[in-house]
């Protein structure tokens, strides 16, 4: 049995998950926070693109200001092995997978296991199987916007959860929350199931499911 995924993101009203220039912005709310580290508490992995490692470095650890429970093993797709040594999620905090191409040269990366999965790409199918081979039930995908897009893609998804903040940012060539080629035919679109809408203070928490249509 594939594990539950919930793909989680932050905006701005326009849809945009960073600033023009690809510089993280912090998004979320006191209560938002609150919820992504209690969803990071109740995962057993995190997923993120290299994308996200190489512009924000994050630790993808529960900040205990916010929740407490069992670290999360963080996955970081990086078909080209581009994780720096000096990366956060290599911290030895608790266990990291870097998924590589199947023909990557491998490097040392302290405190991580390199699990090959796909070749031009990661095949996200065989990295599900796999992760599911080591009994992980829940899995928490936080992007970038590439990563979100090829979840949705290819429908690998039970829940999207979007926090949508009170700010507009703009810009056409602003990173949203699903990059990726797009669909080109109003055929192909991917519709959702929206099963709740919940104020969260100064924004909202907007939950989707995959349509049955």
């Amino acid at each position: 049995m594939n594990p539950e995924i919930i793909l989680n993101c932050a905006a701005s009203a326009d849809g945009k998950i960073a600033l023009a220039n690809r510089r993280k912005l912090n998004l979320s709310n006191e209560e938002d926070f609150k919820r992504v580290h209690s969803l990071r508490s109740d995962c057993d992995a995190i997923i993120v693109g290299i994308e996200t490692i190489l512009e924000d470095n994050p630790s993808l650890t529960i900040n205990t200001k916010y929740a407490s429970g069992k670290e999360p093993i963080r996955i970081v797709l990086d078909t080209n092995c581009r994780t720096p040594k000096d990366a956060k999620v290599l911290d030895g905090k608790n266990k990291t997978i870097i998924a590589i191409g199947n023909k990557t040269e491998e490097k040392k990366l302290p405190n991580a296991e390199l699990l090959r999965c796909g070749n031009k790409e990661i095949n996200l199918e065989k990295l599900i199987g796999k992760m599911s081979e080591r009994g992980i039930q829940k899995i928490m995908v936080e992007g970038g916007e590439t990563v979100i897009w090829s979840f949705l893609k290819n429908k690998l998804f039970d829940e999207l959860n979007i926090f949508v903040s009170n700010v507009i940012i703009g810009g056409s060539n602003t990173p949203t929350i699903a990059g990726g080629e797009g669909f080109i035919d109003d055929s192909e679109l991917l519709e959702l199931k929206l099963d709740n809408i919940e104020k969260m203070g100064n924004g909202f928490l907007v939950k989707y499911t995959k349509s049955n249509n």
